[in-house]
């Protein structure tokens, strides 16, 4: 009998055909949310001066800042995903790498995320 009324009670409570607002949707798929994010994250990076500049590093390596208007983003001196502390055998290497960091905070991915296959992927570490 409690089942039969709490059952009642319970499907009566919920409006049929409810529309789930914007909150409850992000909410409901976190995926949409993230989207979202990074969309007004490209939008709002796309207005920004964003460069790199190579540096030097010990034993003859290289690395690189990221500027976003002029301010320091970030500052990379070695290879980002991998063990260790080594920087980038040459200039060019760090220059693949720099380019593709704007890349990803230019498509809103804050922060960005270098992985071992996007080294691969610019033939900066062996595959």
């Amino acid at each position: 009998m409690f089942l039969t009324i709490f059952n009642l009670t319970f499907s009566c409570a919920q409006p049929k055909g409810k529309i789930q607002s914007s909150t409850e949707s992000k909410l409901s798929n976190p995926d949409s949310a993230i989207n979202e994010q990074k969309l007004q994250l490209a939008k709002e990076f796309s207005q920004k001066k964003i460069e790199y500049f190579i540096i030097h590093v010990p034993e003859d390596q290289y690395g690189y800042y990221i500027m976003i208007d002029g301010q320091m983003y970030i500052e990379q001196k070695t290879i980002p995903a991998i063990e260790g502390n080594k920087g980038f055998k040459t200039k060019e290497d760090a220059k693949k790498i720099a380019d593709l960091v704007i890349q990803k905070i230019r498509e809103g991915e804050i922060p960005p995320t270098i992985t071992v296959e996007d080294l691969k992927a610019h033939n900066v570490i062996d595959n």
